[in-house]
């Protein structure tokens, strides 16, 4: 980007992170409309040849988290050898791919095609870009930098809804396409992570990275005793090969692989993503206060951005464990809530109590589970295993949303609805278990800190890249 030369390196973050969160947004327009549109397929006046069943209709958000899953192995672990920025690009190709199959699309296999391509790039996305973001921000703003992928994902579904409802259909993937060129044409003029020039040993790579993620672009700047340090931090761990080891502690691997998993599949199977996909059948069924369905969906929407946007704000001064811990908590307590309340049918005038509950769930879901399951990896995973643990977790994740979502009716019929929220609620009780008696504290420790209380304690492994005036603003590993 052909940014002046008097920006700070914090605003450059800023402005890089925002540009990358068009991804998250492009996402969540793709989900926000697609209850909208399953439902304009199954009617007569339907934009496409033909009249969709059900069980069509039930495949296209199925395709979607499928092919996530897929695109969270194959694109986490190709991201290690092209780069996160190149990763990031491809998937702004996909997603215009996505929209234009919806645009020009009159079979439902053109609308199947464009849920896999959407879905290949958010399995992209939530995977590399939460990492692009930790290795070009300095450590104060990382934070709150991650916490706004979920909160730009909640504005596109926000959006999502109200184009799906509102706008016309044949407008709406031109609308999304644009959105989607517009990152596609400023993301490249962005630098790729000074991290992957290291660990790639181009050390002019690396220089040319770190000026421009530190606003260091007149030749004077280049002398500032924070900048020397932090660069010099990073060739000397070129020069000294301070990579860890590849042979991990089995204990370590195996510890952060439950830890990992345990974490996002936990925290994805809270239940978000089926309420909003089934949402037409979900809050048409006693769970929500009298209002048309379209009406429903737009409040749940707003309530998980406010959660979200209050999490930007909180991030830097959130205990991380806390935080996990009583957000799942108050879940856990709505979700199985609500699972009552729809058991024994509750009587008309107290219909609030069980709308209250669902708000309860969505807001504290986007409020202190979402946000944290791409900020907590980034402190806590080992960088040589960072890619493939989250690329791991994130699959399963999707894939169990996916059974979730595609078998909803044979489900519906085996448990009810209540069975479901019984699911989602068991789900958040164990993320709270997980939070208060497994989870470490990652808010204020370095990087040798945590892997030393994970049980990785060969303390050589642990880079340490001195940054600001402090003398120890960060520290990563390698």
């Amino acid at each position: 980007m052909c940014l002046p030369k008097d920006l700070k390196g914090v605003t450059i973050q800023r402005i890089v992170t925002l540009v990358g969160n068009i991804l998250c947004l492009n996402f969540g327009i793709m989900f926000g409309i697609t209850p909208a549109h399953m439902k304009l397929y199954m009617e007569e006046e339907t934009p496409l040849n033909h009249v969709a069943s059900l069980a069509d209709v039930a495949c296209i958000s199925g395709c979607l988290f499928a092919s996530a899953a897929v695109g969270a192995i194959i694109c986490g672990l190709l991201s290690q050898r092209i780069g996160p920025r190149a990763m990031l690009l491809l998937s702004g190709l996909l997603q215009i791919s996505s929209w234009f199959c919806i645009h020009f699309g009159y079979d439902i296999l053109h609308i199947y095609s464009s849920r896999v391509f959407g879905g290949l790039a958010a399995g992209a996305t939530f995977i590399v870009l939460p990492i692009f973001i930790a290795e070009i921000s300095e450590e104060q703003n990382i934070s709150s930098l991650i916490a706004t992928i979920e909160q730009w994902r909640t504005v596109g579904i926000m959006i999502g809804f109200i184009l799906g409802q509102y706008l016309q259909y044949e407008y709406v993937g031109l609308v999304a396409a644009c959105i989607s060129c517009a990152f596609t044409m400023m993301f490249p003029f962005s630098q790729e992570s000074p991290y992957y020039y290291m660990r790639q040993g181009d050390i002019t790579g690396l220089e040319k990275s770190l000026r421009w993620f530190r606003g260091v672009r007149r030749m004077s700047d280049r002398n500032r005793p924070e900048f020397l340090r932090e660069l010099n931090g990073f060739k000397s761990n070129m020069e000294i090969n301070t990579i860890a080891d590849k042979n991990i502690p089995l204990n370590y691997l195996l510890r952060m692989t439950l830890y990992t998993v345990l974490l996002v599949v936990g925290v994805q199977l809270s239940g978000v993503y089926v309420i909003f996909t089934w949402s037409e059948q979900i809050l048409s069924n006693n769970v929500f206060i009298n209002l048309s369905t379209d009406v429903s969906v737009v409040i749940l929407s707003v309530t998980q951005f406010v959660g979200t946007t209050i999490t930007v704000w909180l991030a830097p001064l959130l205990t991380r464990k806390l935080l996990l811990f009583s957000a799942a908590l108050i879940c856990a307590g709505a979700s199985l809530g609500l699972a009552l309340c729809i058991c024994i049918e509750v009587r008309e005038e107290l219909k609030w109590a069980s709308s209250g509950l669902l708000l309860v769930h969505i807001f504290f879901a986007n409020m202190g589970l979402y946000p944290l399951i791409s900020l907590i990896p980034t402190e806590m995973v080992h960088t040589q295993l960072r890619f493939c643990l989250t690329s791991l977790s994130w699959a399963l994740s999707w894939l169990m949303i996916f059974i979730l979502v595609q078998y909803y009716e044979y489900f519906l019929t085996l448990i009810g609805l209540h069975g479901y929220f019984i699911i989602f609620g068991v789900s958040c009780t164990c993320v709270a278990a997980f939070a208060l008696f497994l989870l470490p504290e990652t808010r204020g420790k370095t990087s040798e800190e945590l892997q030393q209380i994970m049980g990785y304690e060969n303390s050589a492994n642990v880079s340490q890249i001195n940054i600001s005036q402090s003398e120890h603003i960060r520290q990563e590993q390698f």
